[in-house]
């Protein structure tokens, strides 16, 4: 009897296990097909970008002197970068990233199709670091174009497919989810950007990231790395935010945006704590700018904001994108809480001024130092008086990167670094030989001063 109920219980397992294999193969297969409908879609439509640093007569000059340089159609020549686009309209209109092609005196697109094109003028935005560009196209030639979806509908852990060229591997696709929404990059400061782990690579930057229907919901932009190659950490301006920039390059050649001009930052469990209010709800006012609009609406360093118009905004970058879309024609409603109360104010937003970045100190010389996160400013003797910072001299850290080394540190937005190691940094070319001449293996000691003229020290070492 044992060995019939053996013999039985193994067939029943075995039957089981065929059936859990199909039903794991026909999962499988469908999904793959749907990858494979959702990458067709926007394949034809995604494009390599070549942007020579050097125009096709110095490239013709430099051929004549160097016969192993071969013909223009060579994929990668000296003064060649290569990147990724999509066309938008079908009339040749594409978006890219700036990065891909700031550095260009030309720019030419290549199709999967084999059809090469020209571009014959080009918008960009370095705040956003999108660009949209125009191919010289016959007028009565249509290219294949993708189609946007929601960015605001994509869900956490949705699956998505990242399409582009990376290491000049043409039309290279590659899947993963979606990890995290609403990350920020220091040197890109005006948008917020989901996380993927989807592979994305040198190359990739300006193509679409796509979900299973086929639809562009963000803009492949940057990478974590330590190695300078991907790591399985992508990010991708949403498409929303990438639609609205499009827009207004195509049709003002440019990006108007209204201006709030408050400094505001998370709240924190420790900030939370400190003011009484729930944390990761609003965001705090840490000062105003002189004659701002803010300043005008009476927002008082501390205020908690918890909607705009209505709209909840519970990180920096919503209400950043709720101010800089709103309509400098008509009267906002702003919702925050002053000292545990809840109270409404009504404020008009103004144009971004051409020279915003001044307002927090004259001529502005500024730095983003990669390694730690941070981005440091010369401030104003001004500036540091509505910081409560007086009689100092350093430069301000004016953002910082999300996980970064400085903020994993302790560094907050809004200190004051009047020394590194030792040496007084009193402007930003200071900042930087001194940071030149440190070490992160060795620790970097940041002698800081907070708001209200605390001072401290901040200690980043390699591995933190």
């Amino acid at each position: 009897m044992r060995i019939i109920f053996f013999l039985i219980v193994t067939f029943s397992s075995t039957v089981c296990f065929a059936q859990s294999d199909a039903e794991v193969f026909r999962y499988a297969s469908g999904l793959a097909e749907a990858f494979q409908d959702a990458a067709n879609k926007v394949i034809p439509a995604t494009v390599k970008v070549i942007s020579r640093l050097r125009t096709t007569e110095e490239l013709q000059s430099l051929q004549a002197q160097t016969p192993a340089i071969r013909a223009s159609r060579d994929r990668r020549r000296p003064g060649d970068e290569t990147g990724t686009a999509m066309i938008i309209d079908p009339r040749g209109i594409l978006l890219t990233n700036n990065h891909v092609i700031a550095r260009a005196k030309e720019i030419e697109v290549e199709l999967p199709d084999g059809r090469n094109f020209f571009v014959k003028k080009y918008r960009h935005d370095p705040e956003t670091d999108l660009a949209v560009m125009w191919l010289d196209v016959d007028e009565n030639e249509e290219l294949p174009y993708v189609e946007f979806g929601d960015s605001d509908a994509v869900e956490l852990c949705e699956w998505v497919l990242a399409i582009g060229n990376p290491y000049d591997l043409d039309s290279t696709v590659s899947a993963g989810i979606i990890s995290a929404k609403g990350r920020s990059l220091g040197a890109i400061h005006r948008t917020e950007f989901f996380q993927t782990d989807a592979s994305i690579n040198p190359g990739n930057s300006g193509g679409p990231l796509i979900n299973l229907r086929g639809e562009v919901i963000g803009v492949n932009t940057a990478i974590a790395s330590r190695t300078g190659a991907g790591q399985g950490i992508g990010f991708a301006l949403p498409s929303n935010n990438a639609k609205w920039v499009a827009r207004q390059l195509y049709a003002k050649g440019k990006v108007e945006r209204a201006w709030l001009g408050a400094v505001t930052y998370a709240v924190t469990p420790w900030e939370a704590k400190r003011l009484n209010v729930r944390p990761h709800i609003g965001i705090i006012v840490d000062y105003t700018l002189q004659k701002s609009p803010a300043e005008q609406a009476r927002l008082r360093t501390d205020d908690v904001i918890l909607s705009f118009n209505g709209q909840p905004t519970n990180a920096v970058y919503q209400l950043q994108r709720f101010v800089e879309r709103a309509d400098v024609t008509k009267t906002h409603r702003m919702e925050i809480i002053r000292d545990g109360k809840r109270l409404e104010l009504s404020l008009a937003v103004v144009p971004m001024p051409e020279a915003a970045p001044t307002l927090i100190g004259g001529n502005v010389e500024s730095y983003i130092d990669n390694q730690l996160g941070i981005h440091v400013v010369q401030a104003a003797d001004s500036l540091l008086n509505r910081l409560g910072i007086k009689g100092q001299q350093g430069v301000l850290a004016m953002g910082l990167m999300p996980e970064g080394r400085a903020e994993r540190a302790g560094m907050k937005p809004g200190m004051l670094i009047t020394k590194v190691n030792g040496t007084p940094v009193p402007t930003r070319a200071a900042y930087i030989a001194a940071r030149n001449a440190s070490s992160l293996s060795d620790g970097i000691v940041f002698d800081v001063v907070s708001r209200g003229g605390t001072a401290s020290q901040v200690i980043v070492k390699l591995g933190e």
